[in-house]
């Protein structure tokens, strides 16, 4: 087999195969190939997230079905239900907007095949086959231990059917058409777009569309375990479920296992129809595409963004009165504003952090009482603020752009080295510290007085310590070094769940000191001091930093050094 692999087998093969191998590669890894090894590897670290909730749902389903009346079943169910499929839908349309740029042939696969003899009609039916390919294996594998484990957990005499089978059938078929849709969805949405938006403004509109996708499906993933009995009822409402796909494929799941309510088989046939506009959509927007594609890569791809230009050259000069401060920031406000991977995984950052924040404000009433509850909101605004902007830089900083080009960083480090790092911290404070500050100022001020101006006061002092504490070891020019994928990512996750372990220990600190004079005084003052000392260290270290332009593995083997 891998002899025959290795053959040539005709034009319509070797274009499958190309797309195929492209679907795997990413513009933020610097070694092609590298990135199917660490989708291999991340998605036991997927699965495991069900495997902790198999002994929850096993005892819910138990007790459940040992009550005198199927209703509280049922509504366990139905909200179970459309947590899963909520999370399934939006973890497959988190993956096809990663994957947004690929969705199409994009420049670089013109400029490789374009000196070829194929036809347009060639290159997009390769293409369209190999995004079908990918997404069958993608939508099967996701849905699959769902698919089989829910059905086996929640079984119950009060179930609509007491086949294992098809319970089992009826999820997986709910769960997959609600994927498919998301799916097909977006690809109608950028085959729309295509045909619609002129080149010159296709490629922003939806760059910046990609990021709020992302963001938006990063939430739902979030949000979806926030699903109860009560909000599934609240959803269910018919003036509210006629505009919630997730609840017309519950819908569809119900009418699937049996339930013979007249909303569900209402709900369930709009799902279908759903369905089908999106599939055809998709094939329509894809097949008519094929026409005037290259033409809009190549006259999009080379258009200039003047306005981004004019921005990224006169807004660092309001920060830095030095030439190489100046420099530095506005290279990394112009690749932000540039490249469209990086400020999606900014998006990102933000649309996990606002859906981290909605599930916590939830039940602040019943913690902290209704007369701190304002307090504590915005104190785990801040905190919860403070923690995405500093994880999010600091990934979003090691992802390279244009490496090749870090020569010129190379030859001139020694005469900048010392300002390239400190305009790396005033970008990060004043881009991000302060409007994380001072646009909820007003409504703090107004709404708990001068305790909203302590407050704001209180997370200046712990924004710097927790800065210099997550910059601490940083030795690298934003985007000018190559990254190993799967290395950081790994050390952001553990950091992340460490320091969610001490949230709720921290927001009661933050949040008592408002309301104690003394140790709010005692709070501020060692943070700052605290600040100054590590600030005043890093800032000494820096005379003996050599920059890091390339990230390679650990060594297997660590030699001892005796011979030296």
């Amino acid at each position: 087999m891998k002899e025959w692999l290795r053959e040539t087998h005709g034009p319509g093969f070797e274009l499958l195969r190309h797309f195929l191998r492209r679907f795997f590669d990413s513009d933020l890894i610097t070694t092609p190939g590298q990135m199917a090894g660490v989708l291999i590897g991340a998605l036991p670290v997927v699965f495991q997230w069900f495997f902790l909730l198999v002994q929850p749902l096993h005892h819910k389903y138990e007790y459940l079905s040992q009550l005198a009346t199927p209703g509280p079943y049922r509504e366990a169910i139905r909200a179970d239900e459309l947590w899963l499929i909520t999370l399934m839908m939006s973890a497959i349309g988190l993956l096809t907007a990663v994957k947004w740029q690929f969705l199409f042939p994009d420049l670089r696969d013109y400029r490789a095949l374009g000196a070829l003899p194929l036809s347009p009609l060639q290159i997009f039916g390769s293409k369209l086959t190999a995004l079908l390919l990918i997404a069958s294996a993608t939508l099967i594998t996701v849905n699959f231990l769902p698919s089989v484990g829910f059905p086996a957990l929640s079984a119950s005499r009060w179930a609509f059917q007491s086949s294992l089978g098809a319970r089992i059938m009826a999820h997986a078929g709910a769960s997959l058409a609600a994927s498919s849709f998301f799916f097909f969805g977006l690809i109608a949405l950028r085959g729309i777009l295509l045909n619609v938006l002129p080149p010159r403004t296709l490629g922003r509109v939806t760059g910046y569309l990609q990021g709020i996708l992302v963001a938006v499906m990063l939430s739902l993933m979030v949000l979806s375990f926030s699903i109860q009995p009560q909000i599934a009822r609240a959803a269910l409402q018919p003036d509210r479920a006629r505009w919630l796909p997730p609840v017309w494929f519950l819908g569809l799941y119900q009418k699937l296992a049996g339930d013979t309510d007249p909303a569900m088989r209402m709900l369930a046939n709009r799902a279908v129809i759903a369905l089908a506009a999106a599939v055809s959509l998709a094939f329509v927007t894809y097949l008519i595409s094929y026409r005037r594609h290259r033409a809009l890569m190549m006259e999009g791809g080379s258009s200039r963004r003047t306005k981004e230009w004019r921005l990224g050259s006169i807004l660092p000069g309001w920060l830095s009165q030095n030439p190489r401060q100046e420099a530095a920031m506005g290279f990394i406000l112009q690749t932000l504003a540039r490249s469209n991977h990086h400020r999606m995984i900014l998006m990102a950052y933000g649309g996990v952090g606002f859906a981290v924040f909605l599930t916590g404000i939830a039940g602040m009433g019943k913690a902290f009482g209704q007369d701190r509850v304002v307090a504590a909101d915005f104190v785990y605004y801040h905190i919860l603020a403070l923690l995405f902007l500093l994880i999010g830089a600091r990934h979003v900083f090691s992802l390279p752009s244009e490496l090749k080009a870090n020569w010129i960083f190379q030859i001139t480090e020694s005469e900048g080295r010392f300002q390239w790092l400190r305009a790396v911290d005033r970008f990060v404070l004043s881009w991000g510290a302060a409007p994380m500050l001072l646009l909820p100022l007003p409504a703090e001020v107004r709404l708990l007085g001068w305790r909203g101006v302590a407050e704001a006061g209180l997370f200046l002092a712990v924004g710097l310590l927790a800065y210099e504490w997550a910059f601490s070891s940083w030795d690298k020019l934003p985007f000018t070094c190559s990254h190993l994928p799967g290395k950081t990512p790994v050390g952001m996750i553990l950091g992340f769940f460490g320091l969610l372990g001490v949230l709720a220990l921290v927001h009661s600190l933050l949040l008592a000191a408002l309301y104690n004079d003394a140790l709010f005084a005692s709070t501020f003052s060692l943070l700052l001091i605290a600040w100054w000392r590590i600030h005043r260290g890093r800032r000494q270290g820096w005379a003996y930093l050599r920059l890091k332009y390339e990230e390679v593995p650990a060594p297997a083997v660590h030699a001892l050094n005796l011979l030296r």
